[in-house]
């Protein structure tokens, strides 16, 4: 018990010793008065990875990927110069993912599709330039076609 006690407190300690102490000033991410790139790690108290997150001159751009305490995926965003961009995913717990969403400079942008928690499909929703456009379409638990409006 006391060897895993100590394996225990050396992983904190390692953990501890290599964590980015970035600051957030306006949404710029900044290490030692400088923007920061590279990869930025955050992690729960346990030291499971909380977030792992791409900066290029201390603004988001690439993905960010977000983590349940348990490990699992919750989430990966896309960001390009610190604007949404690009395609962002939502699981729940169990790993079914249950959205995709698209963004185009910070607006929102091409399909996306709502699900329920089971994986079932419940929205198809367009979108142009941050607009509502084309068909929406909306299905019960059962996956059948309920309605559609059209913008």
């Amino acid at each position: 018990m006391r060897k895993i006690l100590m394996i225990f407190i050396g992983v904190i300690i390692s953990i501890a010793a290599v964590a980015q102490d970035l600051k957030e000033v306006d949404g710029i991410y900044i290490d030692h008065s400088e923007p920061y790139t590279g990869t930025y790690t955050t992690y729960f108290a346990d030291g499971q990875v909380n977030m792992q997150m791409k900066l290029k001159d201390g603004k988001k751009h690439g993905r960010i990927k977000i983590f349940f305490d348990n490990g699992r995926l919750k989430e990966i965003r896309s960001y390009k110069n610190n604007q949404m961009h690009g395609k962002w995913l939502v699981y729940n717990d169990n790993g079914v993912k249950i959205s995709v969403a698209h963004y185009r400079n910070g607006k929102k942008d091409g399909t996306w599709k709502i699900r329920d928690d089971a994986g079932s499909l419940l929205y198809v929703l367009h979108y142009q330039d941050g607009e509502k456009c084309g068909t929406w379409k909306r299905y019960d638990k059962s996956g059948k076609f309920i309605d559609k409006r059209k913008y």
